[in-house]
C-alpha cells in the first residue's frame, strides 16, 4: 500500500468479510479498520456496514460513520436494491 500511495495510485478496498476466517469478530473489525485511512475508495456490503458500525440500520447516517476525509468514494452495496454511494 505504501508503494502504491507513493506512486499516487488510487487505492480501493473491499473487506469481503468472512467471519469464520477470523479468530474473533473483534479481531476482524480491528484489522479491517486498520487500513481504512489508507484507502481512497471503499466498498462494503449492507452486512459489512452493520458489522463495522455496530448498527442494525442501513441508512445514510450509518454509512457516514465509516466516512473518512481521505475517501474519494464510499460504496454500500445493497444486493438486489443496487447501492448507495457517498463522495466528497
Amino acid at each position: 500500500m505504501k508503494v502504491a500511495k507513493d506512486a499516487d495510485a488510487l487505492l480501493s478496498y473491499d473487506p469481503n468479510l468472512r467471519l469464520p476466517l477470523w479468530p474473533s469478530e473483534e479481531e476482524a473489525c480491528e484489522q479491517i479498520m486498520s487500513i481504512w485511512d489508507e484507502a481512497d475508495v471503499i466498498e462494503v456490503s449492507d452486512n459489512e456496514l452493520q458489522f463495522l458500525t455496530g448498527s442494525d440500520k442501513i441508512d445514510d447516517e450509518t454509512a457516514m460513520l465509516l466516512w473518512r476525509r481521505n475517501f474519494m468514494l464510499l460504496l454500500v452495496a445493497l444486493g438486489e436494491k443496487g447501492c448507495n454511494y457517498y463522495t466528497k
